[in-house]
């Protein structure tokens, strides 16, 4: 298939994986709407960018681009990565191409800002979060469906590590992403732990001890294969808009051959079998005494992070989320695997 993706590129970026797995599956790929990666620039430098971005102009010319861009390309499918896109747009895209549009969400609910992709007419909604997909499934009458994030065995895989490797990511924990109030305030139990921290963009603002765990550093792809896999622990405290579902952390940390300790959400045991191949936590005593368990017991730790790398890479890919989709909007069979694989790792969310 001709498959176009709208949605920002960075490495390790939502729609950057969802683009190299579909080229793996041997389709064409076009992606629309490349950004400078922001993960190199400050706060201040992204806020302007995100202003100039918004001006009704810049705004305009920057939706006609991308029609043109479809116009062009001939896809059989449009994949829209974000919530950006004002509903007129994605009517034109529909208009333009005569393909299939779909909407992939990967935020928590609290992020969908104007909500602009419920007032859109795609053929499908994808969204990470079991609650809003039976919640506009069932209120609003549309095609919405569950759809995880997942690994990319591309770069989230095992590796070899140097010395010089475990010398840069080597700690006892550690995690990545942004840091906020909530979540600092859970890893805070940890300050003086042997932790790493891996991001950029160290606000200002966050009043927090762990400033000396953050090296300010932004690890993606093969990095963050070597910094989870250098740590004895990924700790994945969850954002608190994570109502049941889970984050892509979960699967790239499994991916990655990491053991590590989570949140518990009801959709978790869907993915993982939660104790044996993913530690959970309902609690930060619960947290902390777990994390003293597992740090005295490596066998262990191994033991629980290779069943989980197995299943991540049979069942979690972005090649199988993928499958799945295209198997919603009517797209045929996509790659050698079989419908009866297919149906038996299905992700049900009738309740």
């Amino acid at each position: 298939m001709r498959i176009q993706i709208v949605g920002p590129i960075f490495p390790d970026s939502f729609a950057r994986n969802i683009a190299a797995a579909a080229e793996q599956m041997g389709h064409t790929v076009l992606v629309a709407r490349k950004r400078l990666a922001h993960r190199w620039l400050n706060q201040y430098w992204i806020r302007a960018l995100n202003i100039i971005r918004d001006l009704r102009p810049v705004e305009r010319r920057s939706h006609s681009n991308l029609v043109r861009q479809a116009e062009n390309f001939h896809p059989d499918l449009v994949l829209v990565t974000n919530g950006l896109l004002p509903p007129d747009v994605v009517a034109r895209l529909r208009s333009a191409t005569g393909a299939k549009v779909a909407f992939w969400y990967c935020d928590p609910v609290a992020n969908l800002g104007r909500q602009y992709p419920l007032g859109s007419q795609f053929d499908a909604w994808f969204f990470k979060e079991p609650y809003m997909a039976v919640t506009f499934r069932t209120k609003m009458g549309i095609n919405a469906h569950y759809l995880p994030e997942a690994c990319n065995p591309l770069w989230h895989h095992r590796v070899e590590l140097t010395e010089s490797d475990r010398s840069r990511y080597g700690c006892d924990l550690t995690t990545a992403g942004n840091l906020y109030y909530y979540k600092a305030k859970i890893l805070e139990t940890f300050a003086n732990y042997d932790m790493k921290i891996w991001g950029v963009g160290y606000a200002h603002w966050l009043g927090s001890s762990l400033r000396k765990c953050w090296p300010c550093v932004f690890v993606a792809e093969l990095e963050k294969a070597k910094a989870f896999n250098a740590a004895r622990i990924v700790l994945n405290p969850m954002n608190y808009a994570e109502i049941e579902g889970v984050n892509c952390r979960l699967f790239e940390a499994a991916g990655c051959g990491a053991f590590q300790i989570t949140d518990w959400k009801p959709s978790l045991p869907q993915s993982f079998e939660p104790e044996r191949e993913i530690v959970t936590f309902h609690t930060l005593q619960e947290l902390k005494e777990k994390v003293d368990y597992y740090l005295a017991r490596p066998q262990e730790r191994l033991e629980i992070a290779d069943r989980a790398y197995a299943r991540a890479h049979r069942e979690h890919t972005y090649e199988r989320r993928l499958e799945k989709m295209f198997e919603i909007l009517g797209l045929g069979s996509a790659s050698h695997r079989s419908a009866s694989e297919l149906v038996a790792n299905e992700v049900k969310t009738d309740r």
